[in-house]
This record gives structure tokens, sequence and C-alpha cells, in this order.
């Protein structure tokens, strides 16, 4: 069912403030120290580079001590199948982690430009109409996933700080090889902090990055449910142009009915007429006395013809947006998709083989489960994420054959073949270029875990 136009709201914006912030508590974008510091050192010896850049050592130190200690532990001490996947897991995590640092501060500017381009280019609602759809409803939707999916990374890997604590037996969340005997206090205080720090940092740094993309997909599906809205309401934005259908306008709008299913978010909003004519009516006053003079019985689309063309070219306008905006987002993020998909790949091999392991605990195997699923969770968010990218872009060829193409004339139709060979061109979301970002991905990453898990149960 349409919502009345009083339920959108306006204020709500997406926050991404709230993102950046995190982010540059983790040290993954740079942060800027010279607001800080004293007047008389701002600008000056490159401090706030030097404190950036030590802080990023700092977080660098808090990841690499864990991978690096692990593989001494492994290399230098006998252990048993599940202690060698276990180091082999948490290995795998936190070096994986230090390279989307690099990535990340190598790519922050082009993250910062997509931003950017949105907010510039972006539409707030779909053409006038009969009915529309807000970009409230995306920033609505945007910041409840925001809140859950953090919420979720972080109960994901805290509770193996707590398990410790839980079991009351002296021992580190990550039992690993430490140049000093690490049962003394205070170093097992200074040992258990920094892996308490480590958990928080794997939640943040893959929470966020996660974060960031997904808020992406969700802005530019959203834009792609406006223009599908404005194709198929493009003879009523017509007629709001033209000013002189007020009675056809309201029959329209008091019988139509939409399926909200074709839509993302599933919301539209009823448009109000009455508001939308005075904005749109004084700019187009000379097409409106112009139709008095058309012969009568000359059908309605032939007098709305130009306004059909300067709704249509809107259109146009609109989805080459659409096409650059998705384009940046493939090369900012292609080689990001790689480098989740492979450290999705080693985890659900190495989490698949734990979980059979017979002699783990009952503690332990909750917490393998847990995170297997929170991997699993993630792959397929990525993989549904591409595809959702890519049916959105091919809906718009669809959703213009809904409009009344056949009634109009050669200048629509010029307009309309424009928008359906762009539409041709698909919306990808790729791992490097390699593989495409969708649910025959997903298959294809589980079938591949579930091979080389087999291998290694060979060799247990």
């Amino acid at each position: 069912m349409l919502k009345c136009n009083t339920e959108e709201d306006r204020t709500i914006t997406l926050n991404f403030r709230m993102l950046e912030r995190i982010l540059r508590f983790v040290a993954v974008w740079p942060t800027d120290y010279n607001p800080y510091l004293p007047a008389q050192l701002r600008g000056r010896y490159f401090l706030s580079h030097l404190l950036d850049t030590l802080y990023l050592l700092f977080w660098l130190c808090i990841c690499l001590h864990i991978a690096t200690f692990h593989v001494i532990s492994v290399t230098t001490v006998p252990v048993s199948y599940d202690e060698l996947f276990l180091a082999l897991i948490t290995t795998s995590i936190y070096s994986i982690m230090a390279a989307l640092y690099g990535y990340l501060r190598l790519y922050e500017r082009k993250v910062r430009q997509l931003r950017e381009y949105s907010d510039r280019h972006f539409r707030q609602r779909s053409a006038p109409g009969i009915y529309y759809l807000s970009i409230s409803s995306c920033y609505r939707f945007a910041n409840w996933c925001l809140g859950w999916w953090l919420i979720f990374c972080i109960l994901g890997t805290m509770h193996w700080a707590i398990y410790p604590i839980l079991s009351q037996n002296g021992q580190l969340p990550f039992p690993c090889w430490y140049p000093v005997d690490v049962q003394r206090s205070p170093v097992y205080e200074l040992a258990y902090m920094c892996q308490v720090l480590g958990q928080l940092q794997v939640s943040l740094v893959f929470g966020l990055a996660g974060a960031l993309f997904m808020v992406y997909v969700f802005i530019a599906c959203n834009q792609f449910d406006m223009l599908s809205c404005s194709l198929v309401n493009v003879r009523h934005t017509a007629m709001l142009l033209n000013g002189g259908y007020g009675a056809e306008l309201r029959h329209a709008q008091d019988h139509c009915s939409v399926d909200l299913r074709d839509y993302f978010l599933q919301e539209a909003f009823l448009e109000d007429l009455d508001k939308m004519a005075d904005v749109v009516v004084l700019r187009h006053t000379q097409r409106r006395r112009a139709r008095k003079l058309l012969p009568d019985g000359q059908h309605y689309l032939a007098e709305l013809s130009s306004e059909l063309t300067v709704a249509l070219d809107d259109c146009v306008r609109h989805h080459l947006v659409l096409l650059e905006f998705c384009e940046r987002l493939e090369d900012c993020y292609h080689p990001y998709v790689l480098l989740k998909l492979f450290q999705i790949l080693l985890l659900l091999c190495f989490l698949a083989f734990m979980a059979t392991v017979e002699s783990l605990s009952t503690m332990k195997l909750i917490n393998v489960l847990e995170y297997f699923m929170l991997t699993m969770t993630e792959l397929y968010l990525y993989c549904f994420l591409g595809q959702i990218l890519k049916n959105q872009g091919l809906k718009v060829g669809d959703a213009l054959w809904k409009s009344p193409w056949q009634l109009c004339g050669a200048s629509y139709r010029r307009r309309m073949l424009i928008i359906l060979m762009n539409a041709q061109r698909p919306v990808r979301l790729t791992g490097l270029k390699l593989y495409e970002l969708n649910l025959q991905t997903y298959y294809t990453v589980l079938r591949a875990a579930f091979s080389y898990y087999t291998i290694i149960k060979k060799f247990r």
C-alpha cells in the first residue's frame, strides 16, 4: 500500500560521519591531528603525519604480532591438528587484515569520491507523478543495516575475549608463543589487552569495510528504483509539466495499483498533486496555452510531446549518472572483493575442518560454529549485493517498456533507444575483474571450500 507523503521523513541522513570516525579510530583512514596540536605546532615539522603514522603502526603491531606469534608457535612447538588449524585460522585473519589496511589506505580517496559523487549527482526523489520514491527510505534502511551489521560483527568476534574469563583457567584468548612468560603479572594483563584490542580491530576493520560497500550498493539500488519509477510514470510527469490535467491525475491517483515488490525497498509515497502542480506549472504556462490551439480529437500524448521529451531527457541523464557511479564503484572495490573472497574461502575450509574435530572442547566448538555462520553470512551478503545491483540495472529496460512508448512520437522513441542501449551494458561487481559477484559465485566458493576440506581431511 502506498504511503502518504507526510510519512516521508526528509530529516533522515546517512550516518557516514559515524563510519568515518570509527575508521579513523582504528587508523584505517588517516587523521589530521593539526586541530588538536598547540597553535605554534600546527602544520609544522610534519607532526600531524608523524602522529598518524605512529598511530597506524600501533594498530598494525596489534594484528601482526598475533599473526607472527602464531606462526612461531606452530613452527617451534609440536601441536595437534585442531591446534594447528586454530592457529592457521587466526594467522589468516590477522594477515589478511594487514593487507586490508593497505588497500583501505590506498583507496581512501576513491571511497570519498564515491560519497561526493553521490551527494552531488544523486536524486532525492523520483520524478513527479502520481506516486514517487524517496532517498529517505534508503537512508533509514541503510542506517538500520549498519547498526545491526556492526553489532553482529562485534559480538561474533569479541566472545573469544570473554572465554578465558568464563573458564577462569588463566589462559589467553589465543594461546600462542610469546618471548616472555605471559603467566606473570603484569605481562599477562598486557598480552590479554593486546589480544582483546586485536579482536576489536578484526570486528571493526572487516565490519566497516563491508559496511561502506553495503551502503554504496544500497544507495545505487535505490537510485535505480527511482529511475524505474520515473520511467513508469513518465506520462504523469508530462501531464504535471503541462499543468492542464489535474482532474485526470487525481482520477489516476485514486485508482492506481502499484506492485511494491517491483522496488527493492518496497516503499512508495503518494504525490501531493496540488503542491507539485504549483511548483511546475509556472515554468510551463506557454505550453499549457498552446494546448488549446490543437485540433479537436487529437490524442493527449501528441499534445504532451514536448513535455514527454523533457521528462525522458531527465531520465537519460539520471541513467548515465548511475552507470558512471557503478563503474566508479567497481573500480574502487574490485581488489577488496577478491581479497574478501580469498579470505572467506580459507576460513570456510579451516572452520569446516575444525567443526569435525572430535577432541575440540564444547566452548571452542560453539565459537567455531559461530565464526562459521558469520563467515557464511558475510559471503552471502557480498554475493547478494552483487546480484541485486545487477538485477536493478537490468530492470531499467523493463520499466521503460511499461511507459506508453507506442503512443509517442519519434523524438521520444529516439531517446528511448538511448536508455535501452545503455541498459544492455551489465552492471557488474567483480573481484579483480576475474570473478563476478553474484549468487553463482556464492555456490562456487562453497564448492571450492568443501573440495579443499575433503583434501585436508584425507591428510589428517
